[in-house]
């Protein structure tokens, strides 16, 4: 039976080698024709793609600077840094040194041992259990002298990661934190706990505010949800000196819904003295906690929550409430945008408090997002050959033109990176009728796009 079978699976083999080798790539770890190729470690670290410091989960990678310098000085030993990441096999071309900056000493040191044998490559370099993990390839074969070298070197790096923080590089603890095993010193193993905690958007307010002073920070991940409206200092500023009343920032929420943990101050930057004056207030009860920062209608709404078994002043929750509602009315006073006094205005569907400047900026990107809608899918000859799409986008030039000219110091000095005057000839009619069809294509395709994000 056993005889019968055999050429039945060798005919049925051969056929699928052959159009392997037809298609050219007859090794199936070989990249297939057509299929992107990411790029090599090297141009990651160049491009900052990875190197970026701590995450909100604890995984860490190494920085930019101490990467470079181990590729550079141990080129031989880490020559994977050129070569493609694809097979997966190979995890350093793709991960690259895949633990924390405090051991870079460590491993610069074994790296100059391990150079000895030329034909040596780190295939992954990481942390497992807390621990540092080196695992190569050897082509071909060293010596048993420097094959015994080697694993001696290796065995005393792990050894003296044991006790080495990860992160800082100062004398460190191997202990199961959180359901991991890592080495960190008192100081970082507190850090850390702080840092996990934390909501993603927290998390990338503090890699903003690093990237906005030049240090290095945690990686700027998106948020779950909510808007970036404040920036990151207001919030940060709110969150330092009111900890136990923005509790849900730093800690797990309550429950998994709640609104704050997951979105944060869902409000624009004017209305910031507005929420500073009333955390103040609301700080006098140290069994409140905010869960929930919003517009609705064009009104701010504070939502709050008292903790458990705490019982309750009626004279301090009236007084809370109280606080709540005049900071609401302030609200409907107050331009959402830059704080100064403004007025409630409809704005398509939605209601917003705006003054009259800012009320200008929304009509000027609602412009440009109607020159995008206009000109989407037109390639020059189609715009040219439109008269109708031309008329519309100089009618929206010229409103754009007519908005920027009125806008004050104060809102552009808030926006230096526009050119206010340029724009603001743009509100002569004459002059925008008058523009050949290739200068107003430019505008549409390129300024208009860009200039819409800037408002925003």
């Amino acid at each position: 039976m056993a005889t019968k079978r055999a050429p039945k699976q060798e005919a049925k083999q051969a056929p699928r080698q052959k159009k392997l080798r037809t298609a050219g790539f007859s090794n199936p770890d070989a990249p297939k024709p057509g299929i992107h190729i990411p790029p090599t470690l090297r141009e990651c670290l160049a491009q900052g793609l990875l190197g970026s410091g701590f995450s909100p989960h604890g995984f860490h990678e190494m920085s930019v600077e101490h990467s470079k310098q181990l590729i550079e000085r141990h080129p031989g030993l880490y020559r994977l840094a050129d070569a493609s990441p694809v097979p997966s096999s190979r995890p350093f071309a793709r991960e690259g040194f895949a633990v924390g900056d405090g051991w870079f000493q460590l491993i610069d040191r074994l790296s100059a041992k391990l150079s000895a044998d030329p034909g040596l490559v780190v295939s992954q370099l990481k942390e497992k259990f807390g621990l540092l993990r080196v695992y190569f390839e050897m082509s071909p074969l060293p010596p048993d002298e420097i094959e015994e070298a080697t694993d001696a070197a290796l065995a005393e790096a792990v050894a003296q990661s044991r006790i080495t923080c990860e992160w800082c590089g100062k004398p460190g603890r191997n202990a199961r934190r959180e359901g991991y095993w890592s080495v960190k010193c008192d100081a970082c193993a507190v850090e850390e706990a702080r840092r996990k905690s934390m909501r993603p958007w927290v998390w990338r307010l503090l890699a903003l505010r690093a990237e906005a002073a030049g240090e290095p920070g945690p990686p700027a991940a998106p948020c779950e949800r909510g808007r970036l409206d404040l920036t990151p200092d207001h919030v940060l500023a709110l969150l330092e000196k009111y900890p136990t009343l923005f509790r849900e920032a730093w800690a797990a929420p309550k429950s998994p819904a709640s609104p704050f943990a997951s979105g944060g101050f869902e409000i624009c930057g004017g209305w910031f003295g507005i929420v500073e004056r009333l955390s103040a207030r609301l700080a006098k009860d140290t069994a409140l906690h905010v869960v929930q920062v919003k517009e609705k209608y064009a009104r701010l709404k504070v939502h709050c929550d008292r903790d458990e078994g705490v019982p309750r002043d009626p004279g301090l929750d009236a007084e809370m409430r109280a606080a709540i509602g005049e900071a609401g009315d302030e609200s409907e006073r107050t331009c959402e945008a830059c704080g100064e006094p403004g007025t409630i205005r409809e704005r398509g569907r939605h209601f917003r408090v705006r003054c009259g400047p800012c009320d200008q900026i929304d009509e000027m990107v609602a412009a440009c997002e109607r020159i995008e809608r206009l000109v989407g899918g037109l390639g020059l000859a189609a715009f040219s050959a439109s008269a109708d799409a031309q008329d519309a986008v100089r009618l929206a030039m010229v409103g754009i033109g007519q908005a920027a000219s009125d806008q004050p110091p104060a809102s552009r000095a808030r926006l230096p990176g526009i050119d206010w005057d340029r724009l603001g000839h743009l509100k002569d009619a004459a002059v925008v009728m008058g523009l050949p069809v290739d200068e107003v294509w430019r505008f549409a395709s390129e300024e208009a796009p860009d200039l819409g994000r800037e408002l925003r």
